[in-house]
């Protein structure tokens, strides 16, 4: 089966069963039966959702990779299986506690073949869950109610990226049914991107940095304030001061913005890159993180 281990069976839990999702069983069109492969203990865990379009730009992927991993040490994260945004928050959760619950939007048999070793891991340490029988094609509906379930799974909603239309809107609107916090990054205005971040930010989501802006939001106690404990010489502060300005530009933009020697410019982002501060985005082009 899709080279799933033979060890994580497919198992049934009908809405009567105790393991069966509470934060489900009160809505009006909750699955009778949902299909579970692996860790079944993490519904009883609080859950968290991250979500993010398939085109969330690199440097919002990896920031939410970080906090998706932070979060993982005190919740479940709650996602997609699409890459992307979804695929973010499952690598950081994996890279984390593992504790991780990806919602399918069809059966079991309809898994994307793209992700297929990423979702063979969360099957061997976290959790797969589908409100569809094993052969359920996926159809035009089956996205929006699986949006619908990934609201009202998590206690809140984090946005990696989002544009003007897309998926994770989707899941914000009904979180914002649900009465449930909405979090979203902040994006450049103007960034195609993050159109729908930003707008969300202006009808009241909480801009998110850091997944401390999460847990002292939600009272999760267990995950305390990282603080960045490296230490930067005056050239690496001006040019990470320079990538903030500029939300992301070429190499020679930040020199001139930093007030640094062109020749010196890459040897300082490679260093802010090491140190976690600073991401590649190709073409020369730099961003921070």
């Amino acid at each position: 089966m899709l080279g799933f281990p033979s060890t994580q069976p497919i198992v049934e839990i009908p809405i009567s069963s105790p393991d069966y999702p509470a934060e489900w069983r009160a809505l009006p069109d909750a699955p009778a039966v949902v299909y579970a492969r692996g860790n079944v203990a993490l519904l009883r865990m609080r859950k968290f959702t991250v979500v993010g379009a398939r085109r969330t730009p690199a440097p919002a992927m990896k920031l939410g990779a970080k906090i998706a991993k932070e979060l993982s040490q005190a919740v479940a994260v709650v996602t997609g299986t699409a890459d992307g945004g979804d695929g973010a928050a499952i690598e950081g959760a994996l890279a984390g506690s593992g504790n991780i619950i990806c919602v399918l939007a069809g059966g079991f048999s309809a898994l994307p073949q793209a992700n297929i070793n990423l979702l063979n891991e969360v099957a061997s340490k976290g959790l797969l869950l589908s409100p569809y029988p094993h052969d359920a094609e996926i159809r035009a509906f089956s996205y929006e109610y699986r949006n619908k379930l990934l609201a009202a799974l998590g206690e809140g909603v984090l946005v990696l990226g989002a544009a003007e239309k897309s998926g994770a809107l989707i899941t914000a609107k009904y979180a914002k049914i649900y009465k449930k916090p909405i979090f979203a990054f902040p994006y450049f205005p103007g960034s195609a991107a993050g159109e729908g971040c930003n707008r969300l930010l202006k009808e009241g989501a909480i801009l998110t940095e850091t997944a401390f802006d999460i847990t002292e939001k939600m009272g999760i106690k267990a995950v305390e304030k990282i603080r960045r404990a490296v230490e930067l010489t005056a050239d690496e502060e001006k040019m990470l001061t320079a990538l903030k300005v500029l939300a992301d530009g070429h190499i020679a933009q930040l020199a001139e913005t930093a007030g640094v020697p062109a020749f010196k410019a890459k040897m300082l982002l490679s260093a802010l890159e090491v140190k976690g501060l600073a991401t590649a985005l190709g073409g020369n082009r730099y961003a921070p993180v």
